[in-house]
Order: C-alpha cells, then sequence, then structure tokens
C-alpha cells in the first residue's frame, strides 16, 4: 500500500436491517481509496446497544478481531503482490484467498448460516435446493458467472422433475440463497431479474368425516401403541396443533370463553401467537390423559400414522400436516371466516392459509350462493 493510498475501515449496525427480535447484523464497511465495500459479519446487535459511544466488552473485542484480521489480510496480499482493494479484501475474508466463490463455497456457508435458525425439514429442503444447484450448474462454478440464462435452465429442470408446485418451492429456496450471496457482496447482479416464480395451485389434502369416523371405529385391540397413535391424531384434527405445538401442549393455558374451549400460545416455529379452539374430540383426549398428551418422535408418529391409515382402510396418506389441515379444512367449511382461519394456525396472514391449507368445498359455495339468492 503507497504513501497515497486512502484505508479505512468501519462498522454499521443498521436499525432498517432488524429482524423480528429487533437484532442487526454487524457490517464491515472497507474503504480504500474512496471505493467502499460492506460485508456481512456473522454477528448480529440490538442498534441500541451497538451505536453506544461507550460500547459493551463483547463488541469491541469482535470489532478489534476484525481490525487486526483485515491488517493481516492487507500484509498478506502485500507480501504476494497482489492489488490492495477493497473487493479483494472482502473475497479474502470470506474464502482465505483471492479466488471467486463458487455455488459450492456458498450453498456450504449459507447451509451452515442457516443450520441452528430453522427447524430440521425445512433445513432438509435447502439442502437438496442446494445440491440441485449444484448439479445442475456445478459446484465449481463461479458466482460471478451465474446469470439469468442459467437460472433459466434450473428452474426449466426443476419443472421437468417435480411439480409447479414442488418446482416454485425449490426455486425460492435457490433464489434466497443467491440473494444472500448478492447482499453479501459476493455477487454484482441479481440473476433472478425477470424470471417470475409460478407457484401453481396446491391441492390441498384432508381427513373427511368418514375418515375420522373409520379411524375412530378401527379395532386396535391387537395394535395398544397405535391407540396413542389414533388419540393424538383426534387431538390434532381437533386443534390444528404442528407436531411442535402439540409436543409442548401446556393444558394449564386452555379458557373456557362462552362456553368454547380456547388454547392461546405461539408458534414453535414463528414465534408467532395463535388461538386455538380445541373441538369435542380434543378435549375428551385430553381428558382421557388427564392434560398431560402421550409423546411420540415425529418420524416414529409419523410412521405409525400410516400404519393406522392401512388399518382404517383410508386411501388419503395420513401424516402429522394432514391432521393440521384437516382441522383448517373443518373450520372454514363450517362458516369460519379465512382470517379466523388463519389466526387459528398461527399465520401471519391468510394467503397461506388459502393457498396451503384449505379451500372451500363446492358444497360450502353452493349453499352460501343459495343463501344469498333465497
Amino acid at each position: 500500500m503507497t504513501a497515497k493510498t486512502t484505508f479505512s475501515i468501519s462498522y454499521y449496525c443498521r436499525k432498517s436491517k432488524q429482524n423480528k427480535q429487533g437484532q442487526a447484523p454487524l457490517e464491515l464497511c472497507i474503504n480504500i481509496n474512496g471505493e467502499r465495500i460492506f460485508v456481512n459479519l456473522p454477528a448480529k446487535f440490538f442498534p441500541k446497544e451497538f451505536n453506544k459511544k461507550r460500547k459493551p466488552v463483547h463488541i469491541e473485542e469482535l470489532t478489534n478481531q476484525y481490525k487486526i484480521k483485515v491488517n493481516e489480510v492487507i500484509a498478506d496480499l502485500m507480501s504476494n503482490n497482489l492489488p490492495i482493494t477493497a473487493p479483494n479484501i472482502r473475497d479474502y475474508l470470506r474464502t482465505g484467498g483471492t479466488k471467486s466463490y463458487t455455488i459450492g463455497d456458498l450453498c456450504k456457508e449459507y447451509l451452515g448460516h442457516i443450520k441452528n435458525k430453522m427447524n430440521v425439514p425445512t433445513y432438509k429442503r435447502y439442502e437438496l435446493a442446494s445440491d440441485f444447484l449444484c448439479a445442475e450448474l456445478g459446484a465449481d462454478k463461479q458466482l460471478p458467472s451465474i446469470n439469468n440464462a442459467d437460472m433459466v435452465r434450473v428452474y426449466d429442470a426443476l419443472k421437468i422433475k417435480y411439480l409447479s408446485s414442488t418446482s416454485a418451492g425449490y426455486m425460492i429456496k435457490i433464489k434466497t440463497i443467491l440473494t444472500y450471496a448478492f447482499d453479501n457482496g459476493l455477487m454484482r447482479v441479481r440473476p433472478f431479474n425477470g424470471i417470475k416464480i409460478n407457484k401453481g395451485i396446491a391441492k390441498i389434502g384432508y381427513l373427511s368425516s368418514d375418515d375420522i369416523n373409520k379411524i375412530k371405529s378401527v379395532d386396535l385391540s391387537d395394535y395398544p401403541k397405535l391407540d396413542k397413535v389414533r388419540d393424538l391424531l383426534l387431538f390434532q384434527c381437533s386443534t390444528g396443533l404442528a407436531y411442535c405445538d402439540m409436543v409442548n401442549f401446556d393444558s394449564s393455558l386452555i379458557k373456557k370463553i362462552n362456553g368454547v374451549y380456547i388454547y392461546c400460545n405461539k408458534r414453535q416455529k414463528t414465534n408467532v401467537e395463535f388461538t386455538s379452539v380445541i373441538m369435542a374430540d380434543g378435549m375428551e383426549v385430553l381428558n382421557k390423559y388427564n392434560g398431560q398428551l402421550p409423546l411420540i418422535s415425529n418420524q416414529k408418529y409419523n410412521s405409525y400414522l400410516k400404519e393406522l391409515q392401512r388399518l382404517a382402510g383410508i386411501n388419503t396418506v395420513i401424516t402429522t400436516h394432514l391432521c393440521r389441515k384437516t382441522y383448517a379444512h373443518h373450520m372454514l367449511n363450517s362458516g369460519v371466516k379465512i382470517d379466523t382461519v388463519a389466526r387459528l394456525l398461527g399465520h401471519s396472514n391468510s394467503n397461506i392459509t388459502q393457498r396451503i391449507y384449505c379451500r372451500k368445498t363446492t358444497e360450502t359455495i353452493a349453499s352460501e350462493v343459495a343463501q344469498i339468492l333465497q
């Protein structure tokens, strides 16, 4: 670095980038000869805490570590006769060298970034999306070389392999991964510009009243383990609770309002509040176990549900998530408004409720129209 070179580093913790918990990512700003580049660091702080004149010790220690690291990078670049530029320092911090990031590098980093921030099924879907992206374009493909045509190719390949709703889901995850790369300065263009992801119309499954009656009446005397599984299924179909919320069910939170049993809590997955109306079957199950539901692992529960499905002679594939959709279907087609159904399920808005969880049947629509025309 010559005497005329100007160099500085600074840190930002912007309110505009706060998450739901009020924390924002720490950004390192590298400025060389007026050329500035921002790098998101793997740390989040409350902006009010970070922007104090006298910062907490743990923040000071982290920023000092990065000051030392940047100086080491500059020394390394100089010893290798490489140009001291903001992008070079950024790339060096990320990769340990000046080579460009590859798709494989990005996927590995992003999966590590999200691993402890979401549930296992969602993480697995991101893994599958990453694997598909690497297989289609090549894990060694340099990120800066990815363009719009590459994304069209990936999307076309997904649509050949999967149904429209599934291919759209994977494409959205690939877009999220590449947006992460763009936001962190690893790509200079957004390769998704102009590409519209068609989510399609998802086929919504549910258990009919006849299915529920078959499950209730099936003889399980030779299958004692399945008796508890049936109880949990009936409880889910009567409350709409996701498996993780059922496992963490707290009967002390039940209230009786106007003759209706209400259970209010926050979703384990999203921390969104929900208000579940517990139907009669659900209360019977709770009374049977004195408010303490029997616990079964998610994997075993879904496996036992398939066995229960076979014994009851039901064609619809039963999963823990199908039970939640059954509750939503029953509520909507019993006259409950879609916004209220969304609140029952703990959805932040009714779009996902209507698109993925439940729709009015032809019979319900005909009945509503007939009442209006009478």
